[in-house]
Parts: C-alpha cells; structure tokens; sequence
C-alpha cells in the first residue's frame, strides 16, 4: 500500500522558486542601470579620443602634404571630419561649443584650419556629454598642439 501522505524532497516548492525570482529580479534592477551608466560612459570615451585623434591628424596631415587642412564640423547634420562632405557622426548625448571657428562660404562648416608650419586658425572647443560632464580641447595656436582637460562642474 502506497502512503499517501509521503512527501518528495526532489525539486523546489513554489515559495522557494518566488524568493529566488525575486531575489534575481532586484539583483538585475540594481545592477542593470550601472552597467548601462558605464557602457555610455565609455562609448563617450571613445568618442572623445576619435575627435581629438581627428583633430591632431589635421595638423600633421597640414605639415606632411604642405597645404591647409581643415577639421570641419557640419553641426545641422551632426557630422565632422577632414574630408568633404564630413562623415564621422556626433553623437546625439553631445554638444559642441566653440567661440571664433571660420566658416566655408559654400557648405557652411565651421572650421579649425591647419596650415603647413604647424600653427591654425580656430579656436578651443568644449564638449559637453549629457549636459553633464564637459571638456575643453585646447588647442595652441601657435604650435597646434592639443589638450582635453577635463571642465568641474560648477
């Protein structure tokens, strides 16, 4: 005769499959939102080590071939680039300050101009991510040598 009351201890009850559920689920909603706050983060990065890698390629583009070499950034279509129609995207999170930049009369770029002695005409720039965390790209005028400094928020 079979006891009808004789209980299994293979497998988990239905309280126990809920508290490890819950337990997952707080572990991913706390964990979840740092990771993708780093993801952006570094994206914003590399973002940033792009443009001023673009940039210094302007100046020793200028001094290597011997003519004017123009980093451009199209701001209507979010775009920048030393080549015409610029290509390199902006990201949407960024946005782009500078005081003093010369204009292309036909596309209506604003330019940073890099001549063959190394010097530029242009001025420094500020990128702001997320309204949050900005950067000024010093650039020297003279000798077209850049810095990013990091800008504390006020």
């Amino acid at each position: 005769m079979r006891n009808l009351y004789y209980r299994s201890s293979k497998g988990f009850t239905l309280i126990e499959l809920v508290v490890v559920l819950i337990i997952l689920g707080l572990t991913v909603g706390l964990v979840l939102p740092r990771v993708a706050a780093s993801w952006r983060k570094m994206e914003d990065h590399e973002f940033l080590q792009e443009f001023v890698q673009t940039i210094k390629r302007a100046r020793l583009r200028a001094m290597n071939s011997g003519g004017i070499v123009a980093f451009r950034i199209r701001g209507s279509e979010r775009v920048y680039d030393l080549e015409l129609p610029p290509r390199k995207p902006i990201p949407s999170n960024v946005d782009i300050d500078a005081n003093f930049l010369e204009t292309d009369p036909e596309t209506k770029d604003n330019l940073i101009l890099f001549f063959p002695d190394g010097s530029m005409s242009g001025s420094d720039l500020e990128l702001t991510f997320d309204r949050d965390r900005t950067f000024h790209i010093a650039i020297n005028p003279l000798f077209g040598t850049v810095r990013v400094l990091r800008v504390e928020s006020r």
